[in-house]
This record gives structure tokens, sequence and C-alpha cells, in this order.
């Protein structure tokens, strides 16, 4: 996600939509009575027969609805600005939100959603992709502003000096070791046209966790192949789930040991956040968008994010999703017991 503007005056907040876990972002953040202006189409009747016609328009949000398997977010609502000639204010219709696509979203923002939005939109930074192959090697860092090239150069390849592949491995993996050490990714995405990237592999000495992928040239367009996959996606979402699953686990050791140190239920997490006492919110999906319970979950996590805790929304897809259910649903790690 990228914020391309925001007017705390008016509320007013312009995105740009990168990938499905922003979808999925706004489909927890937008709720009834916020308004949207966004590009859509629109059936319009033209004479004797009716036409598809692109436009803008601004609607009054009555519900979303996200649809994972399509990539698409479809926001329900009246609208409430459109151009004239069509006559189609105060009208229902739905916006198909797409992936690519800008959106303003104009609401009374809390302090956590414009933090979430913030995290969600600085979040591919913690990735490192790293493109090599016998004679080429690009290192690039996924940044909110775009892609930054740490390094791109041809390499020497097999000569008098290096015996072999695996020495030619060796110092690129030394390299790589020694960005990775710098930037800190959390995931490093490794990729190249052969067998090379395997070799290299076996040889990083890096904490974040490693995918392999291929591309047809370890170049910028083999960059531009890698960044149009989804595997950026399936990354960053692998180490959201991973977070998420580690922290109930911590939660269920904290339980069975009977350490006063867990709360469940809206209840119990809502007086524990009031004295600071979360340290870490798990809330499943569904609560979020459940129209009963959404105002008293956002004060929670609002609650717990501005006493400097972490929020984890576990969606529906997660392993630990059903576990959390079964717990009502929103779990509390704490940092000192309150009662």
């Amino acid at each position: 996600m990228r914020v391309l503007e925001y007017d705390e005056r008016r509320n007013y907040l312009r995105l740009y939509v990168e990938d499905e876990d922003d979808l999925w972002l706004l489909h927890t953040i937008l709720t009834k009575g916020d308004v949207v202006i966004a590009r859509t189409t629109r059936d319009v009747s033209m004479g004797n027969e009716s036409r598809r016609i692109p436009m803008t328009i601004q609607l009054r949000v009555e519900f979303t609805e996200f649809q994972s398997y399509t990539g698409r977010l479809r926001i329900h609502g009246i609208v409430e600005d459109a151009p004239e000639k069509f006559g189609i204010k105060g009208s229902h219709h739905t916006i198909n939100l797409d992936l690519g696509e800008e959106i303003v979203i104009v609401k009374p923002w809390t302090k956590a959603q414009l933090e979430r939005i913030e995290r969600e939109a600085r979040k591919r930074s913690k990735n490192m992709i790293v493109l090599v192959d016998q004679d080429e090697l690009l290192i690039a860092i996924p940044m909110e502003q775009g892609i930054k090239i740490l390094v791109e150069r041809a390499l020497q390849g097999i000569n008098e000096q290096t015996e072999s592949l695996e020495d030619v491995a060796k110092d690129v993996a030394e390299e790589i070791t020694q960005f990775a050490n710098q930037y800190q990714p959390e995931a490093l995405i490794l990729a190249g046209p052969g067998p090379f990237k395997e070799i290299v592999k076996d040889m990083l000495r890096v904490k974040a966790r490693i995918y392999v992928d291929s591309v047809s040239t370890a170049s910028r367009a083999g960059l531009a192949e890698i960044l149009k996959r989804d595997i950026i996606d399936q990354v960053m979402r692998d180490y959201s789930i991973s977070k998420s699953t580690k922290q109930l686990e911590r939660a269920l050791g904290l339980m069975a040991r009977d350490s006063g140190l867990v709360v469940y239920g809206l209840e119990e997490t809502r007086e524990a956040s009031t004295y600071g006492a979360v340290e870490t919110l798990l809330v499943s999906e569904d609560l979020i968008t459940d129209d009963e319970k959404r105002s008293v979950i956002e004060e929670v996590m609002n609650l717990v994010e501005s006493k400097g805790g972490n929020v984890m929304i576990v969606p529906k897809d997660s392993p630990v999703y059903h576990q959390l259910k079964a717990l009502s649903g929103i779990i509390g790690i704490l940092r000192f017991r309150y009662k």
C-alpha cells in the first residue's frame, strides 16, 4: 500500500492498492457512513440501449465484501456525487476495488487505524530480493517509495583466480550476508535462471527466511518478473501468519502454566486494555467485520496500540484461526497481572 496524500484537517486519505493484504486491511477499516471516492463503471441508459460507462463517483459506504480469491474489494453504498448527466445520485452502487487502483477515503480516522495503514505501507521494506547467476548479481530492497537497488553488477565467473562455481558462490554469499546484516530483512527472495542460486543458498548465513524462485535473467528484467508475481505477497503473508501463530502458542503456554498473564473474551480484554496491561492482542478477522461488535473491538485495539501494545488480526485462512475462535476470537497477552 502507498499513501499518496493525507489531509488531517479534512480527514482525507488517498491510497494506492498494491496487494490483497491492502484490500483486506481496507475491508476491516471501512465502516458504514464512511465516504469513498474511486473510479468505477456503471450501466447507463443511452437512448434505446444501455452502456457501461467509466466514471469517478463519491459513495457513502453501507458495507464491504472482501473476495480474496479474486483479489477484489466490493464496496457497497449510496452514490453521493457523480457526473450530473448520468443521473445516478442517490442510487445504490458497488465499487469493485482492484489491485493497482487508487481510492480516497474520508472518515473520522483513529490513531490506531492510521498506524495500521502506515505499517502496511512500510512492510515491504522487510524483504530483500537477490537475483543471481554465474555472471550477474542484483540486490534490492522494496521500499515504501519504490525499489532501492543496492547492488547491480557483473560477476567475473570462473577464471584463473576462481577454480569452481563454489568459489564464486562463496564470494556472492558473503556479499549478500553483509547486506542482510545491515538491513535485517525478515525474508529473502533468492532468484535466478539456473542452478547457481541453489549453490549460493547453501552458503548463506542469514537470519531471514529464504524463498527460492526462478527468473529468466538476474537483471532488472528479472526483478520486474519477481515484482509481478505473488511471491512477495506470499512472503509477507507467511511472515504475518507465522508471527500470530507464535503468539498464540505463547498464549496457550502461559495459560497452561496458569500464569495469570492471558485474558480472553471481549470484556476481559477490554478491562485489561484500560489498565495498559495488554502487550499483544490477537483478534480474529470476523470480529473486526462484525457490525455489532466492531465499535467495541476497535476501542480495545485503539487502547492497546495507544499504550504501546501490538495488535495482530488473524485471517480466516490462518492455521490458528479456529483455535483463536474457540477462545472467543480475542486474546490478550499481558505485560503484568492487573488483578
